[in-house]
């Protein structure tokens, strides 16, 4: 008996510790760094990088995503590059249209325009990649495009060569009002399920477009990949009412869990698990608030605002949206946890969103 009540007493005693190590621990922001200016971005900033480490040196992924009808070079294009963290679109490492890239797998065929974004990648335990994807589908007769009726959704893909193609999957959340951008890319691993994070709306009681809110839904991994393996998607439910009980495709919104600190949050975004601050992160962006924060949670649904990653003085309407968590030394080989040192590198986009510089900041834990 002594000896076992002796254990426990260990036990506690470490556990108190390891909680006690935890609080200790302190992120500090390194500074402010420009990384490319207009002229020199080799990428128009439409969505958060990927990254996949691959032979020691860490590759990004971007779409693209621009489908302008008037201009051939202007449409949709999905590139890898690879680089250092002072230069990280050092080398360019292959682009593909639309076309080579996506086998849309029988989705959107009937629609004038669609156009799917990857803004956040997983590496399978196999070594195949899954994506979280983010559609906009435009109805409309030919060329004519009703972007009044422009439709929102995520969804995943799937690779089994590395990222150079990808099969469409299906969608797994829709906005209760999916006329809201549904942002998203967001991802975090927590017990055996996978979290996704978007913007969903509360619907108008009028025509009205309804109320922005930042909500999270969640699967099984282990169910996620065999489906997307067999390119098809299980059903996801959205965090409501306290309860993991609403499927993503419902047509019901989930619940607002991202505190309003300005307001114009939005979830165009980026999460990682920190292995030594013991707590999920997740930047989001502010809109025209000129603000980039930087949240913090024990559970990926109880978020409160760690620190302020970025703060535009005198704002001219820049926008600071597609953060990328990035550690290219750290231990998962697509960012998803980090540990005591990484990097955040996001945009500055605007007045103009055609106009884009890139920076970062280096997060250590201390």
């Amino acid at each position: 008996m002594k000896t076992k009540i002796g254990v426990l007493v260990s036990l506690a005693i470490i556990q108190l510790i390891t909680a006690a190590s935890l609080q200790a621990q302190e992120l500090k922001l390194g500074e402010l760094k420009l990384m490319y200016t207009e002229d020199e971005i080799p990428i128009r900033y439409d969505g958060s990088l990927s990254t996949i480490r691959k032979d020691g040196e860490m590759h990004f992924f971007h779409s693209f995503g621009c489908r302008l009808q008037t201009s051939e070079t202007r449409r949709s294009r999905h590139s890898w590059h690879k680089g250092t963290p002072d230069d990280p679109l050092k080398c360019h490492v292959a682009s593909k249209t639309e076309d080579e890239f996506w086998d849309y797998n029988g989705y959107y065929g009937d629609l004038a325009e669609e156009g799917i974004w990857i803004l956040g990648m997983y590496q399978c335990p196999g070594g195949d990649i899954l994506a979280i994807t983010h559609a906009e589908l435009n109805a409309g007769v030919g060329k004519r495009i009703e972007r009044k009726e422009q439709r929102f959704a995520l969804g995943l893909g799937y690779s089994t060569d590395g990222g150079a193609t990808w099969t469409y999957c299906g969608e797994i959340v829709r906005p209760a009002d999916d006329r809201q951008n549904v942002g998203g890319g967001a991802y975090i691993l927590r017990g055996e399920y996978i979290y996704v994070y978007f913007n969903d709306a509360i619907p108008a009681a009028t025509r009205g477009r309804g109320t922005k809110v930042h909500c999270v839904a969640r699967a099984k991994l282990d169910t996620v990949i065999r489906a997307a393996a067999q390119h098809k998607v299980t059903t996801w439910h959205k965090y409501a009412d306290g309860k993991w009980e609403t499927p993503g495709l419902s047509g019901k919104p989930g619940d607002d869990i991202i505190p309003r600190i300005v307001g114009g949050e939005d979830l165009h975004a980026d999460a990682a698990y920190c292995v030594p601050l013991g707590k999920y992160l997740l930047a989001v962006q502010t809109h025209a608030a000129g603000k980039l924060f930087l949240f913090a949670s024990t559970d990926g649904v109880n978020w409160l605002h760690e620190t302020t990653i970025d703060e535009i003085r005198n704002n001219n309407g820049a926008i600071q949206p597609y953060s990328a968590f990035v550690d290219f030394d750290g231990p998962s080989d697509d960012c998803h946890t980090v540990d005591e040192d990484f990097f955040i590198y996001f945009p500055r986009k605007g007045p103009d969103h055609e106009y884009d510089l890139m920076f970062r900041r280096k997060i250590t834990i201390e």
